[in-house]
């Protein structure tokens, strides 16, 4: 059993934009290991992200998929 220590964010919550990929897909890793339950934010590369929830899944975390848009300028 992995002791509340090693997961300092359990039981929180976090959103981490741009997180299929690069820096955001370390974030979102790093923040799953902590123990947060992560919202993987994207815009296009929905089977990136899908990828990295089932990841962090598989290693016992919790995680979402959440596609964000680009809001028109007026």
């Amino acid at each position: 059993m992995v002791s509340s220590a090693a997961r300092p964010l359990q039981d929180q919550k976090t959103l981490v934009t741009g997180g299929s990929s690069g820096i955001g897909a370390a974030t979102a890793r790093a923040f799953a290991r902590a123990g947060a339950a992560v919202g993987v934010n994207y815009r296009s590369k929905a089977s990136a992200a899908e990828e990295l929830v089932r990841e962090i899944r598989d290693q016992g975390g919790e995680a979402l998929a959440l596609q964000g848009r680009r809001l028109a300028r007026r």
